[in-house]
């Protein structure tokens, strides 16, 4: 009898899931190694770290089979404040939700398979992880080079348990299919020119700069069109983003919808930002990004 990975896991709470094994193609970790060469830019020198884990599971779990991808869905609206931080971050810090649902998650396959070996993952840990969800079944890669889910969009978090278990005491997961086709709305849309399809040019990247960029910006910085952490503008253009249904969410992570350049002036923002997604990022940045997202497109 094999497991229905789909009613599992969304008895937990869980919004897709899906199971591959831990063969990486030939193909992807050339791809890997040749964007991590030209493209992560200066600030992402800790994607060079713990590469054999990144490209080989087994290298991160001795004994890994499979890997159970999740995918939770968070879209809360978009931004529309003169101000702007990308929707990922309103609310919980993301981390700290996915790893409760992932140990309940082993919770409940220790009940149905009794004891293996496994190690959970989110997007801090040394794996591939959107190559793993698409080759697990939660979508494809788009343009933008986010995952994408003809029913989610790309308003969904993922996380990982790495395991010892067989993949074949899941359920098959059915085959993905690229629904991008001929559009490039995401590549249109990018105001620095960061995307090139499905790639991205991780140091022109508004995200990128307000950020992972260290120290100060320079005169041929472009402007961060108002977003002082992250940017959702390829995803707002999305197609498949255009008809997701909001989640309900309490006042405190509303208020990040509408946020003005006197919140980031607050003293109180970093005591606002505390348990959040963000929060990592230097106090420091925050007058640095506020210049920065003001300053007029050229």
């Amino acid at each position: 009898m094999t497991l229905n990975l789909e009613k599992f896991s969304t008895q937990l709470g869980w919004s897709i899931a899906g199971v591959c094994d831990v063969e990486a193609s030939e193909e992807f970790k050339n791809q890997y190694r040749h964007w991590i060469e030209n493209y992560k830019g200066p600030q992402l020198q800790y994607l060079e770290r713990r590469m054999d884990e990144r490209l080989d599971p087994r290298k991160y779990l001795k004994d890994a089979k499979s890997i159970i991808c999740f995918g939770l869905y968070y879209f809360p609206g978009w931004a529309e404040g003169e101000i702007k931080v990308s929707n990922y971050a309103w609310g919980k810090d993301y981390h700290l939700s996915l790893k409760e649902k992932l140990e309940l998650s082993i919770l409940e396959l220790k009940k149905i398979f009794g004891d293996f070996h496994f190690r959970l993952a989110v997007d801090t840990s040394p794996i591939a992880e959107k190559y793993w969800a698409q080759k697990a079944g939660l979508g494809w890669q788009g343009k933008n080079t986010l995952l994408l889910n003809t029913k989610l969009g790309s308003m969904f978090f993922l996380g990982e348990i790495i395991s010892s278990l067989d993949p074949d005491l899941f359920e098959k997961s059915k085959p993905i299919i690229n629904h991008c086709g001929t559009c490039t709305r995401c590549l249109d849309a990018c105001p620095t020119q960061a995307l090139e399809a499905y790639r991205l040019i991780a140091e022109r990247c508004i995200s990128y700069l307000n950020l992972e960029h260290k120290g100060d910006f320079d005169e041929n910085t472009p402007s961060l069109e108002g977003w002082v952490a992250g940017c959702d503008i390829c995803q707002e253009v999305c197609p498949w983003n255009q008809k997701l249904i909001p989640i309900e969410i309490d006042a405190d992570t509303k208020s990040f919808q509408n946020l003005k350049p006197a919140d980031l002036e607050s003293k109180n923002w970093i005591m606002r930002i505390q348990n959040r997604a963000i929060s990592y990022v230097p106090h420091e940045n925050w007058p640095r990004n506020l210049r920065q997202a003001r300053k007029p497109k050229t």
